[in-house]
């Protein structure tokens, strides 16, 4: 698989990898990791949307649906830490992380923000929050 396909699959919050990690730079625990998250949340929404769908076919389908992780909750808390999802946009696309569970609680520089802040730019969640209470 490509880069791009890992960088947009859904189980890398359950397996605990960051969403810009290269697929060439993952190690062998990484992967089974990633293989795992992929079963157990691939599995979990085809469940579900069974269910909703009453045996039927979905009569809507999106990319934004209740009850994932990260995927289009940007600014609301992470599910298993609490913590605020952050994301990273690029061109159109864009990426919803949480920095704690998925970065080391780094956060993960936005290429343009990053880029417009240069040294301003918090590294972590810790100072980005001291630098919006005006702490930092």
């Amino acid at each position: 698989m490509t880069d791009i396909v890992f960088q947009s699959f859904r189980g890398l919050g359950r397996a605990r990898l960051s969403p810009v990690k290269l697929t060439s730079e993952l190690e062998t625990h990484e992967i089974e990791a990633l293989f795992h998250a992929a079963q157990e949340v691939l599995t979990n929404w085809i469940e579900r949307l069974r269910r909703e769908a009453g045996g039927g076919v979905p009569k809507t389908v999106t990319a934004f649906r209740e009850g994932m992780a990260v995927h289009g909750r940007y600014g609301l808390p992470c599910p298993v830490c609490g913590a605020a999802v952050q994301r990273i946009i690029y061109s159109e696309h864009e990426t919803n992380y949480c920095a704690t569970c998925q970065a080391g609680g780094r956060l993960l520089a936005d290429r343009s923000l990053s880029r417009l802040l240069r040294a301003d730019w918090p590294k972590t969640l810790e100072e980005m929050e001291k630098r919006r209470s005006g702490a930092g």
